[in-house]
This record gives structure tokens, C-alpha cells and sequence, in this order.
């Protein structure tokens, strides 16, 4: 293969080599300079490659809740022109999935009654399965509907027709409807906002009252009913705030943590005791006789006394809430709060429970200094934004380095000054969008913002700035 060789290729290694020699220094800077704006290259077209957000497309409805949520949050997407797929970047798709799971987005798809009423319809179609159309695009309607109630996450409507058979029981001939509410973290629905939805679903359909609709939550229990007070947790609660209250009076908010841990029976008991009390004689009766007996004599003396007594029977029964034993622990700030004053705090801390603190509960003190642990917590869109200002940014450096090398002799009797930082920015997004320029830079620091925003030409610069300040829809 060596053979094959032009003759010329030897000369012409020679040559290069040759002319590198003096060049070391600079031939490397040059090829490093190189490998890194190709790894930054392709870090970028990595990025900017977008892929379906979803595997399979989605109803209009759908895209419309996905897109609005990706618009509140920042996130850069593309609709394709059916409107039943989103497209993200690659690098954030997961993320955004993560996020759409959390938030509980997309809603399943349910048909409504402009969706039924814009089928095709078969004229040859039973009664009967027109009316079920009908019913489930009221059903749809109801969910839509539910799903707007603030703390609801999602609904699921079932509506039982009337029974029109004369033979049948008259209570199940009603109509009726069962509701599933799934509420968000932490939302609970009053009792006024139940009888709210109930007499919402039961005016949607013909026949149907308040009093036959059926409301529950997601675990199966019904919505807006009271749950029976919790008598333990209350107590820990009382007694905890009690306790702490009165350890922030005296050493400051802060300086002390109070955890309170009471246990119940779990069971009920009863004792019954006896308890029987003299109060002296009642009646006395003593006698004295004298006599004889075949020529013997005898005395014989008889006494004879009844005591009077009460008799208590007492009946203690415990019920399964009633506390056991209570356990309370005090944790003191080292840094603020001495150890020798342990047995001050317990002194205090059953004070201030009371009654509450019997001689069998545990009470520990112990003084252990704190620390604050400060996680600071980057957003996704956040994390994106630098990482792309900084590739950008490195890209920028690059090239500009690059061109001043070889530029060199030219340009190193002039001693121009070096492209600065904002110079840099302005020429990677001054082929971008408004709105993308304006993602990229609400991530830089406010001077060099205002550096690189000097940059563009004024009607430039009035575009993005409306999209940084949130008025481009204005």
C-alpha cells in the first residue's frame, strides 16, 4: 500500500513538519482550541435536537392542557399542525415528562357532547344507543367541568338512567349518579362545596336529584363527610404547643425543639374493688349466772357483742383512647442553652403540661448543638438556561480565539482590543428569535444582560425586552 503512495507525500511531510517545529506551542493551542469547538458543536446540535414529547399522538384537548402548562413554566416545545403531538428539545424530555407526571398532566381523554354531536350518525341506530351517546357526552361534559374546581385533579362521572319498567322497584326506576373526585395533595372539599357539586351534576340531567347523587374522594370515602376526631393526635398536639410555647417564652423561638409522643390503650378495661370499713359495735349482750349442781357450784358468764361495717364496691373503666403513657422530648440548642440547665427544662416542661404529665411519664432533655442546612434547589428550565448560556458562551470564546490566531500578524501591530464577553453572546443569538434570545439571556447577570442587549439594533432590543418582561402577548 506504501507503494501506492504519491512520491510527493514525503516531501510534503517533511515540509509540514518542518514549518510545525517552531510552531509547537501555537499548533497545539490551534488543535485543542479545534477539538473543543467541535465537542461544543456537538454538545449544542445534541441540544437543539427535538424529538415527540409523547409516544403516541394525543387528543386537541390534551395538547391544549400540555402546552398551556409548558408555557406557564418556561419550557421551549413545538406543536405539529394536526395539534396531537408535542415536541421538545431531547435533553429535556424527560425532565418534562417527570414534570407533566407530577402535575398530574394530560388528563385522560373523555368525549363530550360536541364531540358525540360531531359524529357521523347511523339513522339506523336503536334509540337506545343514541341515549347512551347522549348520557356519556353529558358524562364528559360533568368531568370537564369538575376538573375546574380548584383542588380537584381529576373526575369520574357515571349517571344510572331511569328504569322505564312499571314492574320494577319503584326506589331503583330513579335516576341516579355516582361521582369519584381524585383532590390534589393536601385539598379536601367542604360539606357546602359536595352539596354544591351534588346539586351541579343533578341539574345536568333530566330526573336526576341532589339526594341520588353520590360524591366520593379517592380513597373510597365520601366527600365532605367529617372524619372522627383523633383524640391521641389532638392531645400531642395541645400538649406540644403547650410545652413549646413556654420553652420560647423563656429561651427565645428556636433555642428549643418539643416532641410529644402519647400512647393510647388500643383496648378497654374495667376493675372492680371491694373495700369494707368497721364503724364499732351495734349491739352488746352479757350475762352472768349462778348456781349449783349435784352438790358442785358454778359461775358461768355469756357475752355476745355485732359490730356495724360498710361495704364499698367500686367499678374504674378505661376506654381504648384513654392515654397510657406519655413521652415528651426537649432538644436544646447547645450553641444558646448549657446543659447544666437539663433539669431546669424537665422542671419546666412538666409545669407547663399539667395534669396532662403523671409520675410515670418519661420526660428527656438533651442540649445538642444545631445546624442549618441551607439546599439550594435549581429549577429545571433554570439548570437548562445556564447550561446553554455557557456553551454558547464557550463556543463564542472558541471562535473568537481561534480567529485571533490566525489573524495574528495581521493584527498584532494594531493591538485591537479582543472581542469582550457580550460581543461574544450577541454573535451566537443574533441569528435566534426573539423569545429564544430572550430564555437564554434571562439566565445571564443583569450587566452583562444590558451589555449584550446594547448590541442589537433598537427594534431588536424592544422585542426581546418585551418577552423578558412578560408583555410579548400584550
Amino acid at each position: 500500500m506504501l507503494a501506492n503512495l504519491p512520491p510527493a507525500l514525503p516531501h510534503v511531510v517533511r515540509r509540514c513538519v518542518a514549518w510545525l517545529q517552531p510552531r509547537k506551542t501555537s499548533a497545539i493551542a490551534v488543535a485543542v482550541v479545534v477539538a473543543a469547538g467541535v465537542l461544543i458543536a456537538m454538545a449544542t446540535s445534541k441540544l437543539s435536537t427535538q424529538s415527540s414529547l409523547f409516544s403516541v399522538p394525543l387528543h386537541s384537548s390534551q395538547v391544549v392542557e400540555v402546552e398551556r402548562a409548558l408555557t406557564i413554566w418556561n419550557e421551549p416545545f413545538v406543536a405539529d399542525p394536526q395539534h396531537t403531538q408535542i415536541f421538545v428539545t431531547t435533553a429535556r424530555r424527560r425532565d418534562v415528562l417527570l414534570r407533566l407526571t407530577l402535575a398530574g398532566l394530560p388528563h385522560r381523554y373523555v368525549p363530550t357532547t360536541s364531540d358525540v354531536l360531531g359524529e357521523q350518525q347511523n339513522a339506523f341506530l336503536p334509540q337506545s344507543v343514541v341515549d347512551d351517546r347522549r348520557r356519556a357526552g353529558i358524562e364528559g361534559d360533568l368531568v370537564t367541568g369538575l376538573r375546574r374546581i380548584s383542588g380537584v385533579a381529576d373526575a369520574t362521572v357515571v349517571i344510572a338512567p331511569a328504569v322505564d319498567d312499571p314492574l320494577a322497584d319503584s326506589t331503583r326506576a330513579q335516576a341516579s349518579a355516582s361521582v369519584q373526585l381524585v383532590m390534589q395533595s393536601g385539598a379536601q372539599l367542604s360539606a357546602t362545596a359536595v352539596s354544591g357539586i351534588k346539586r351541579f351534576i343533578a341539574a345536568s340531567y333530566p330526573g336526576l336529584v341532589a339526594d341520588r347523587v353520590v360524591v366520593v374522594d379517592g380513597s373510597g370515602v365520601a366527600a365532605g363527610a367529617q372524619a372522627a376526631p383523633d383524640k391521641t393526635a389532638s392531645r400531642e398536639t395541645r400538649l406540644q404547643n403547650s410545652i413549646q410555647s413556654a420553652l420560647d417564652a423563656v429561651f427565645g423561638v428556636g433555642a428549643a425543639i418539643v416532641r410529644v409522643s402519647v400512647r393510647a390503650l388500643d383496648e378497654e378495661r374495667s376493675a372492680q374493688s371491694t373495700r369494707v370499713t368497721p364503724r364499732g359495735v351495734l349491739e352488746a349482750d352479757r350475762g352472768l349466772e349462778h348456781g349449783s349442781e349435784n352438790g358442785k357450784h358454778f359461775d358461768k358468764e355469756r357475752s355476745r357483742q355485732r359490730y356495724a361495717y360498710d361495704t364499698i364496691v367500686e367499678t374504674r373503666a378505661s376506654h381504648a383512647d384513654a392515654v397510657a403513657r406519655v413521652a415528651v422530648a426537649v432538644f436544646l440548642d447547645a450553641h444558646k442553652i448549657g446543659l447544666d440547665q437539663s433539669k431546669l427544662v424537665a422542671d419546666l416542661v412538666r409545669a407547663a403540661a399539667g395534669a396532662d404529665l403523671s409520675n410515670g411519664d418519661e420526660v428527656v432533655v438533651q442540649a445538642l448543638p444545631f445546624q442549618v442546612a441551607t439546599n439550594s434547589v435549581v429549577a429545571p428550565s433554570s439548570r437548562f438556561g445556564i447550561r446553554t448560556t455557557i456553551v454558547a458562551v464557550l463556543l463564542a470564546a472558541g471562535v473568537a480565539a481561534l480567529g485571533v490566531f490566525l489573524m495574528r500578524p495581521q493584527v498584532a501591530p494594531r493591538r485591537q482590543p479582543e472581542p469582550s464577553a457580550a460581543m461574544a453572546v450577541h454573535f451566537t443569538l443574533q441569528r435566534e428569535l426573539p423569545q429564544t434570545a430572550a430564555y437564554v439571556l434571562s439566565s445571564m447577570p443583569a450587566r452583562l444582560r444590558d451589555d449584550v442587549l446594547r448590541e442589537y439594533p433598537i427594534d431588536q432590543r424592544e422585542r426581546i425586552l418585551k418577552h423578558l418582561n412578560g408583555r410579548a402577548h400584550s
